[in-house]
């Protein structure tokens, strides 16, 4: 009898760990999807590393950033 309360529960302590993560995880996902700055709109790594390529990371239109997060970064394009 006691055996099956303790695995009742590490099921129930392992169910409330997932949902933390999965909840901290997600405000953490909403953050990052915030222009550095006003005027910026996101674009792909492809075209972050092409314009990277071709050297047009500034031009007088405007230029690309890269944010860098937890394991996560983020490519914008500003005017």
């Amino acid at each position: 009898m006691r055996r099956g309360r303790f695995i009742e529960n590490a099921a129930c302590a392992a169910g409330i760990g997932l949902m933390l993560i999965a909840f901290s995880s997600s405000s953490v996902d909403a953050d990052q999807l915030k222009p550095p700055r006003k005027g910026c709109v996101a674009v792909s790594k492809e075209e972050y590393n092409s314009a990277k390529k071709q050297k047009l990371l500034r031009d007088m239109y405007g230029s690309y950033l890269r944010t860098d997060r937890i394991l996560r970064r983020h490519y914008w394009y500003c005017r």
